[in-house]
């Protein structure tokens, strides 16, 4: 009888060893858990895009024409790309990849910004997250900071001596407007009671695009905005277009490309002239006080390029029996992209340029004398010739 308590006692003592085991088994993973949790903050960012890293874009090795290259671009991702300092800057949703002229990768840096944009000027190129509340800037070398605002940021706009103008929402008024200068030390803070459709750095101060409507029209006026505390020094009178692009002359003066039409204002804010728009609107660029406007007639398959180089004259007018895709600008020329060629165009109207191209890019850069065909799925390089 002694033995059966024995065993039975025994038995006993293994099922409360056992649950006591178990239990501080349990434990330790609920502590593991929480522990993790709490640092999800520095683990999440090392983490996170591990195995993505280098397959979102990579070179093709196989490229047979000397000096020219392919990236290939993996897993449907939206990319925006640009030249900084003569360096390619890719950015794609969890990385900024740096390229160099030939294609070598020279750096990718990671970044955490849902909706990501980037703004190029000069030899900076602004990150920001669209309606995140970060952004950064970075050069070819280094990142130079990242900044954290109040409120959700609306887009961002920088000039080429790396001043940034940052809008945000704001809990009383319209918007925000921030500025920031070269260090990311912000300098000048205005809340708008109108919510503002671009920005444009001019002198000391900058013009901005307000939005507003007129008998249920929607409207635009342009204000300048010194950086002194002294209040807004001129107005313009209300311009029946939204705005998509605001532009400062060299003798002060502003440009405006709004959906509808262009119009050009003096630098005391006067309207000098405006042009209507006799299609829809595909594309522009603009460089050195001089504009190209792509449009187009979906209906007669027709598109228009306007080249504005004065403002004392109408823009030239270019008539195509085809929907062109694209265009950009250097120093003399515009580059419009469409039909499989990339065609060039002094501002007085004379083709002074083809190149024929796969018609299925959407889209190109210029680079001294290589252009870059960005696809949905790959950016390739080919010579002016």
């Amino acid at each position: 009888m002694a033995n059966n308590v024995d065993i039975v006692v025994l038995r006993q003592r293994r099922k409360r060893r056992r649950f006591l085991i178990r239990f501080i088994v349990f434990l330790v993973l609920v502590a593991l858990c929480v522990l993790i949790y709490m640092m999800r903050d520095s683990w999440f960012p090392q983490l996170e895009g591990i195995g993505s890293r280098y397959q979102n874009v990579t070179q093709n090795d196989n490229v047979e024409m000397e000096g020219d290259f392919s990236l290939n671009i993996y897993g449907g991702v939206d990319y925006h790309a640009d030249f900084v300092s003569n360096q390619l800057f890719l950015l794609c949703d969890k990385y900024l990849y740096i390229y160099g002229t030939d294609g070598k990768l020279r750096d990718s840096r990671q970044h955490a910004y849902s909706n990501a944009v980037m703004k190029v000027s000069g030899s900076r190129a602004l990150l920001y997250s669209s309606n995140g509340q970060n952004f950064r800037v970075d050069t070819p070398s280094k990142m130079l900071y990242e900044i954290e605002t109040e409120q959700p940021i609306w887009f961002c706009e920088m000039n080429e001596k790396g001043y940034a103008a940052v809008v945000t929402e704001s809990d009383t008024y319209a918007c925000r407007l921030c500025i920031y200068d070269t260090t990311g030390k912000l300098i000048y803070t205005r809340d708008c009671v109108e919510r503002l459709a671009d920005v444009s750095f001019c002198g000391n101060g900058c013009v901005c695009s307000t939005i507003g409507a007129v008998n249920g029209d929607l409207v635009t006026v342009q204000q300048y905005i010194p950086f002194d505390g002294a209040d807004v020094l001129w107005t313009t009178s209300e311009l029946d277009t939204l705005v998509l692009s605001l532009h400062t002359l060299s003798d002060d003066g502003v440009f405006v490309i709004g959906d509808t039409k262009t119009a050009y204002y003096s630098s005391t804010g006067a309207l000098v002239n405006a042009y209507d728009f006799k299609g829809t609107l595909v594309d522009f660029a603009f460089k050195d006080d001089r504009a190209a406007v792509l449009l187009k007639n979906e209906e007669r398959r027709q598109s228009t390029l306007l080249l504005y180089s004065d403002r004392s004259t109408p823009p030239v007018a270019l008539e195509f029996d085809s929907i062109c895709k694209y265009v950009i600008m250097d120093d003399q020329t515009a580059y419009l992209l469409g039909n499989g060629r990339i065609e060039g165009y002094s501002f007085t109207g004379e083709k002074v340029f083809t190149l024929e191209v796969d018609d299925s890019y959407d889209s190109i850069l210029k680079n001294g004398k290589y252009f870059y065909l960005l696809g949905y799925d790959r950016i390739n390089r080919t010579g002016m010739n």
